[in-house]
């Protein structure tokens, strides 16, 4: 069959799209790059926000509609919340993320005409070891685990990638050396928490970084999202490990809310200053760190002061990127059960932060203007142009440079989410 994939949300989700075409190509099916080409359609969904949650919902009716295709569902959605993928109507197959491993099988049945094939139990697999088609050929999303320690009472993903389990050490390093030899010049490590990476196999990510870093060749590694509850354990430790020049001074660290109140209705599992210091700290250590945060305005028990909370942390740390969210309660959550603050208000509250973190972002940017320096261009701009990944991955839009080169380059002007640079 020929087969398309549409992927919706994380980094993690892009990976486990490249597994499940690189096991359909192994299959001897063929992936083709749009839509309309395609006999089937796998539609990877992300079901992390109210507001993706119907996206997917919406676009499952759609694809259902298509004439002659095939639509297998896919993602998380599935686990989150079954019910929903049934109310759209029947599709060809259902599997999940945490089945992705059979993908294969589900086809070999959809092609003897088999309708509503559905794996969604779990089928543990081996992720770094599995072969993958790969989207880019700069990035390379590699997976360290799947699932998380934390309880947060807002969050759905937990409902499909379950508890922690970390892959293995050496397959994780064979994987990254595999796409190094291959010219991949960048390693996205991808979990829903990275900092939690070996808890339950008597490692951790310090020691995972320092062998990464060890391996030849030139490339740089981001270090995906992490929670401050795991990341206060790896202190210093995580520090000395990216130090390497391979590792780039980036730091995706949600604080979510700057109220302990509210971080305790979350279940987070620290405090306003807990996330401070772990700030502090790699500032101290990296004085061109890139911060990135995350932010949710309008959970239940935030009033005024606790949103009045949230916007002095920001202010103390000044991120260079905020991704913002309205809460949104999703099913089978508790916080879903919780009182909701008025809508008007926290759309109010929403703008007002939300400007506020554009405007910072625009501050630190300006910093970099006239600076001479060098980075790695991983992928063609939106507008123009491509872009290149300075040492800290803050992006830089330059022209007349050539996808997986290392350049030197000079900053010309600052934009409130990246920047735009020249060839030196």
């Amino acid at each position: 069959m020929r087969v398309y994939c549409e992927t919706y949300g994380c980094t993690a989700n892009r990976g486990d799209t490249e597994l499940m075409l690189g096991q359909l190509a192994t299959a001897g099916h063929e992936v083709v790059s749009n839509l309309a080409e395609a006999d089937t359609v796998i539609i990877n969904t992300c079901a992390v926000k109210g507001t993706t949650y119907r996206k997917m919902l919406r676009r499952l009716k759609e694809l259902r509609n298509s004439d002659g295709k095939h639509v297998v569902v896919a993602g998380c959605l599935p686990l989150i919340d079954p019910a929903s993928v049934e109310r759209v109507g029947t599709f060809a197959g259902v599997i999940s993320c945490k089945s992705v491993g059979a993908v294969a099988e589900v086809f070999e049945r959809v092609v003897r005409g088999e309708q509503n094939v559905r794996r969604l139990e779990p089928a543990p697999c081996e992720k770094p070891a599995m072969p993958k088609l790969r989207s880019g050929k700069v990035s390379a999303a590699v997976a360290i685990c799947e699932g998380c320690t934390s309880n947060c009472s807002y969050c759905s993903v937990r409902l499909a990638r379950g508890s922690l389990h970390s892959f293995s050490f050496q397959s994780i390093l064979d994987e990254v050396k595999a796409a190094i030899d291959a010219g991949y010049r960048e390693i996205l490590l991808t979990a829903q928490d990275t900092a939690a990476y070996g808890l339950d196999a008597g490692t951790n990510l310090p020691e995972l970084l320092n062998s990464i870093s060890s391996l030849g060749g030139k490339f740089k590694v981001r270090v995906g999202m992490m929670n401050p509850k795991n990341v206060k354990l790896l202190m210093p430790e995580l520090l000395g490990a990216c130090e390497s020049e391979k590792v780039y001074k980036f730091l995706h660290l949600p604080v979510q809310s700057g109220d302990d109140g509210v971080l305790g209705t979350m279940r987070r599992g620290y405090t306003a200053d807990e996330f401070l210091n772990i700030v502090k700290a790699f500032r101290k250590r990296f004085a061109d760190l890139y911060l990135a945060t995350d932010v949710i305005v309008g959970f239940p028990g935030e009033g005024e002061r606790e949103f009045a909370h949230t916007c002095e942390v920001i202010e103390k740390v000044k991120p260079d990127k905020v991704n913002l969210t309205r809460f949104s309660p999703m099913p089978g959550t508790d916080a879903a059960r919780m009182p909701r603050v008025d809508g008007r208000e926290v759309a109010r509250r929403s703008r007002l932060l939300s400007a506020r973190c554009r405007a910072i972002g625009h501050e630190q940017n300006k910093r970099y203007v006239g600076l001479v320096t060098w980075g790695l261009v991983t992928e063609p701009g939106e507008k123009g142009g491509c872009v290149v990944r300075l040492q800290n991955c803050k992006p830089v839009i330059v022209d007349n440079v050539e996808l997986g080169e290392f350049v030197n380059l000079r900053i010309i002007e600052a934009r409130p989410t990246y920047l735009l640079g020249v060839r030196e």
